[in-house]
């Protein structure tokens, strides 16, 4: 897709002549000749108007125009197209090239570390982003990566200790934010405590007993996710490859 985004200088009080315009003549001619909008915006004053427009390619968007000075549509607009002109002050191209294919998933993944100390302390950490709770270790899957690699290295890189998995032991899935979370069981095989900088602080062992636990988790799903998972029910969970299908590893 070429994509071209244009800037509209109005004149106040011309918003309503102008959006009129383009809602009865502009977006339906343009649309009935392949262009597709991908958004229209306007700053508060009503004086600036934003439109980004795609079109197939670059040959499109150079044939557009002459093409719709060609469409009855157009022919039958002259005349409130050149009275709606007197509200424009200046119109500003800016013709912009796709950088690549970017996927976006309907989905996030995310994997955490349940681990405790030899006095049954939680592992747990204050996310700079949510500082105003405790939480496990853990954070989003990179691509190409397995979920138990993103527990032990996230819970390296935000605590400074070593974890090993001994299964899977909780699962939610967020239908507000889109977020599918697991909770594996660890158990700590080196390392030292130590805040990770720009992300998380307050990195330490704490007490999750249910009477206790209020203190340091102030949001409901978190503090659902460690009572649960220190019940350490495991799930089998495989880890595969496909064509061929190959079991890279089950974790039981």
């Amino acid at each position: 897709m070429y994509e071209v985004k244009t800037e509209i200088k109005i004149i106040p009080d011309g918003f309503e002549s102008v959006n009129r315009f383009f809602h009865e003549h502009v977006f339906r001619s343009y649309i009935e000749l392949g262009a597709k909008l991908r958004g229209r915006w306007v700053d508060e004053d009503c004086t600036l108007i934003t439109e980004i427009w795609a079109f197939h390619d670059k040959s499109h968007y150079q044939q557009f125009f002459d093409m719709r000075k060609k469409t009855s549509h157009y022919k039958s607009s002259v005349a409130e197209k050149l009275a709606n002109d007197k509200w424009i002050i200046s119109k500003k191209e800016i013709h912009m090239e796709p950088t690549g294919d970017y996927f976006q998933p309907l989905h996030r993944v995310s994997a955490s570390v349940f681990a405790q100390n030899n006095k049954g302390e939680t592992l747990l950490v204050r996310s700079l982003h949510r500082s105003d709770t405790l939480e496990l270790p853990g954070g989003a899957v990179d691509q190409d990566e397995s979920l138990k690699d993103c527990a032990i290295r996230k819970t390296k890189e935000e605590t400074g200790i070593d974890v090993e998995i001994l299964g899977l032991v909780y699962v939610s899935h967020n239908i507000s934010n889109g977020v599918i979370a697991f909770v594996f069981h660890g158990q700590i095989i080196g390392g030292e405590l130590a805040d990770c900088e720009d992300e998380t602080k307050d990195v330490g062992f704490y007490d999750t007993s249910e009477e206790i636990i209020d203190r340091h988790i102030k949001r409901p799903y978190y503090k659902e996710r460690i009572l649960e998972s220190q019940k350490l029910n495991y799930m089998p969970l495989d880890i595969i490859t496909s064509r061929p299908y190959t079991l890279v590893e089950r974790i039981q």
